[in-house]
């Protein structure tokens, strides 16, 4: 069963007491990212994985919102990249 892509979410909990992280995912990219991170998984689906963060595991997750540039700050990066150009 497919999950919509409206529905698909990552929920990423650090646990004090534990001193993992716990991840549990419907969003088939971070399935295929954190399988390989995996230490003890309580479920994998096709649709779905959960489970604790292996000890080995050194990446990082990354929770920012990207920027939207007005097109004023558009110009600008790009008068600037020109003038480092041209040096």
């Amino acid at each position: 069963m497919k999950i919509p892509r409206s529905e698909q979410e990552t929920i990423v909990i650090y646990d004090v007491e534990v001193g993992k992280w716990h991840i549990d995912t419907t969003y088939p990219p971070h399935i295929r990212k954190y399988t390989p991170a995996m230490g003890e998984i309580e479920e994998k689906t096709e649709d779905r994985l959960a489970g604790w963060i292996s000890d080995e595991f050194s990446g990082s997750f990354m929770t920012r919102k990207r920027k939207t540039l007005t097109g004023e700050e558009r110009q600008r990066v790009r008068e600037q990249l020109r003038k480092g150009q041209k040096q």
